[in-house]
């Protein structure tokens, strides 16, 4: 089965590892559509993070949807979709560019986002 092409290609970094992340197509069990999902997941194996526009950053583990502690949850302030980590400087540690894949407006850390969003 092919993958289905998003509306524009991006590549949001896994927020843990910021290794960019890849389209990955999986079956997600404890939903009521058991179609398939296309998420990015992240290279880093064992990694069970992945980043959907619409639920943001979340974590997957044997094809199941599972909670575990807090995610990134940057949303957009002209759309609300879930923003992707974008970009991070090394030599900034603290530094994250967060983007929207709908309108590509991006946000960082340092423009005030509010404290436990990330």
């Amino acid at each position: 089965m092919p993958v289905a092409q998003t509306r524009k290609e991006f590549y949001p970094l896994c927020y843990g590892h910021h290794q960019e992340m890849m389209p990955d197509q999986f079956n997600l069990r404890n939903t009521s559509d058991p179609s398939q999902t296309l998420a990015y997941a992240c290279r880093e194996p064992g990694c069970l993070v992945r980043y959907d526009s619409s639920r943001g950053y979340f974590f997957v583990q044997g094809g199941n949807e599972i909670e575990e502690e807090a995610t990134p949850s940057v949303t957009c302030t002209h759309d609300g979709t879930s923003m992707y980590l974008a970009e991070v400087q090394p030599q900034n540690t603290s530094y994250r560019l967060w983007r929207c894949p709908q309108c590509e407006a991006s946000r960082t850390n340092e423009e005030g986002l509010a404290v436990g969003q990330f």
